[in-house]
């Protein structure tokens, strides 16, 4: 089945307008039709009338019995002495209707009739409340099945959307459900209606190839971690035993001591990418009791001697905050946390660590960071050029964020820097 082209909203708008103007077309055409019925009735009624008298123009008192059926008649009036021309006129008026009450609308038929020479003035009405009842009453059905004719069209409308509709919400729910670090590809389900199907087609294909890109880029990053493990190692272990010869200069001994420094952040890092694809595959599952406020005092007292060796005070406002969560994640979130904030704290000034409703926090004096909070969240973004920097510590503290459902915020404000973890 093809999709149809015809937007239906469109089409039952459409079709509305076209009822809201039929209604009054057809109440005055109803009007229009009763009204010709009524004037070729009093028409018929006028000739009927002038023929009956004519069968009497034999009688002497006749114009006496014309007075009388004026008087008696309530439709038909006659009077003589007319003049003008003998044409009819048709028209619409109004008299009092002693036995209602109230005045009433009339068809009224005007006409010049000739009996016994004498030319008289025929009136003859008929009333039309019951005509404009009638009308009211077919108006009223007309908008009563105009009602349920819409009402039936947002149906049918609504339904058959709904159908049509059904396998790209089908879509769109799995799309929005479909995460690119899942060793699972979308489940699309087949549809009758071509377009939707090579949609889906289409879909399926970008997604499949996002996944295997994403994958093989994973899994390149562990596997170069782990064959880098060795090859550090040895490189330090070389670095030590140079260290150790006695018959070093000057020079060569600060040049062992650039390439240590520089082989323990190359260790650092390849231990971080090690971390986050361990993160990405899902191996820090297992959840126990934990109580936060304990854990972050402990890694705090750790913190505090690397602190002190840049004048950098601690200081904490914890209160209990039991946890369900890994502990080896929240250890590396705290630890993450507290060295950026010793790495960017300004000299002789205190770094505030507090815990309160839920939500533990890390505050740091500084200058103003050059690049915002969203950027410092990505892979090997930094604002340091400290050589024990690797970009990767936000970046870790938001992959153990994501993965653990913790929100994430930062905020500057009078000069601090405050990095916030809601759990």
């Amino acid at each position: 089945m093809r999709l149809l082209q015809v937007n239906l909203r469109s089409l039952l708008l459409y079709s509305l307008i076209l009822l809201i103007i039929s209604i009054p077309v057809s109440f005055l055409s109803v009007r229009a039709i009763l009204s010709e019925e009524i004037d070729e009735s009093l028409s018929l009624q006028a000739d009927q009338f002038t023929h009956h008298i004519q069968q009497f123009e034999y009688l002497d008192d006749l114009e006496t019995d014309l007075g009388v059926i004026d008087q008696l008649s309530y439709n038909v009036h006659i009077k003589p002495g007319a003049e003008g021309p003998a044409a009819r006129e048709y028209s619409t008026v109004s008299f009092y209707d002693s036995l209602e009450g109230e005045t009433r609308p009339f068809r009224q038929l005007h006409t010049i009739i000739t009996v016994k020479g004498k030319r008289y003035d025929l009136k003859v009405r008929t009333s039309l409340v019951d005509s404009q009842d009638l009308a009211l009453a077919i108006g009223s059905v007309q908008v009563i099945v105009s009602i349920l004719l819409t009402a039936g069209l947002l149906l049918i409308n609504r339904r058959l959307a709904k159908r049509i509709w059904k396998p790209f919400y089908n879509t769109l729910e799995r799309l929005r459900a479909f995460e690119l670090d899942k060793s699972e590809t979308i489940p699309l389900v087949e549809s009758d209606i071509f377009e939707f199907n090579d949609l889906n087609k289409a879909l399926s294909h970008l997604t499949e190839k996002s996944r295997m890109v994403y994958l093989n880029q994973k899994e390149f990053i562990e596997n170069a971690s782990h064959e880098l493990q060795t090859p550090i190692a040895i490189f330090q272990s070389k670095l030590d035993a140079l260290m150790q010869s006695p018959n070093l200069t000057q020079t060569e001994a600060e040049t062992l001591m650039e390439l240590e420094a520089t082989a323990q952040r190359m260790s650092r890092l390849n231990k971080n990418l090690l971390l986050l694809s361990k993160i990405d595959n899902e191996q820090f599952l297992e959840k126990e009791p934990i109580e936060l406020a304990a854990l972050v005092q402990h890694q705090v007292n750790i913190q505090k001697p690397v602190a002190a060796l840049h004048d950098i005070g601690i200081r904490t406002a914890l209160e209990p905050l039991p946890l369900q969560a890994n502990k080896t994640l929240l250890e590396v979130l705290i630890t993450n946390l507290l060295n950026n904030a010793i790495r960017y704290s300004a000299e002789k000034e205190d770094i505030v660590i507090t815990i309160h409703e839920r939500t533990f926090s890390v505050s740091n004096k500084g200058k103003l960071l050059a690049i915002d909070f969203e950027k410092m969240k990505e892979r090997f973004r930094k604002e340091s050029t400290h050589p024990n920097s690797t970009g990767l510590g936000l970046a870790i503290v938001k992959k153990i964020c994501d993965s653990c459902g913790y929100k994430m915020s930062y905020n500057f404000s009078n000069a601090t820097h405050t990095f916030s973890i809601q759990f």
